[in-house]
């Protein structure tokens, strides 16, 4: 029974003492601290939103500009559909990259948006330069490479500004957090210092 009492009375301690829980000192952010306001972290769902919203957008544009049949129309019929199928074409190169462009991760949206142009001339000029009757083998690489970069960029995009976000959290300086915690024979601090 001695030995219960003490427990008794520090686990009360310890559940009136409950917002002093796990709270880091002030000024330095804790391991699970939520951003402050003034780091302006981008959205991981909207970098997402953003990747995918463009590449539909596009590919309505496109579809749209189908649907106005053959090139025998004229006037201004003619400018819009040439015009829905640029910006269409261009929505398509560049959309998938437009959430990583937000989120911070130039670079990899760039090295993306550079495959794609890149395999797109490299097959066209592969299609002019030989005399082939059929370059249905080109037009699949070509078609393969855009729609696989762009479903690969839309469906990594979340992780990669995650990951581009704790980078910055990171940078921040060193987190210090202290925590009391209870035993059968006793209690004492947690400190946790990360880097």
């Amino acid at each position: 029974m001695r030995k219960i009492v003490p427990l008794v009375i520090l686990a009360l301690a310890g559940n009136l003492a409950g917002p002093l829980r796990a709270q880091a000192l002030p000024g330095a952010g804790g391991p699970a601290a939520a951003a402050p306001p003034e780091l302006r972290l981008p959205s991981e769902s909207k970098a997402s939103a953003l990747s995918l919203g463009t590449v539909l957008v596009s590919a309505a544009l496109l579809g749209v500009s189908g649907a106005f049949g053959g090139s025998s129309l004229g006037g201004p019929a003619s400018g819009l559909k040439s015009a829905l199928t640029i910006m269409g074409a261009i929505g398509l190169y560049v959309g998938p990259s437009v959430g990583g462009f937000y989120g911070g991760c130039w670079g990899r949206g760039l090295l993306l948006t550079g495959l794609r142009l890149g395999v797109t001339f490299a097959g066209g000029a592969y299609a002019l330069s030989h005399d082939e009757q059929d370059n249905t083998a080109t037009a699949v690489i070509v078609f393969g490479t855009l729609v696989g970069s762009a479903i690969y960029e839309c469906a990594t995009v979340r992780s990669a500004v995650r990951r581009r976000n704790a980078a910055r959290m990171a940078k921040r300086g060193p987190n210090l957090a202290v925590a009391p915690f209870a035993t059968v024979r006793g209690g004492g601090l947690q400190v946790r210092l990360s880097f």
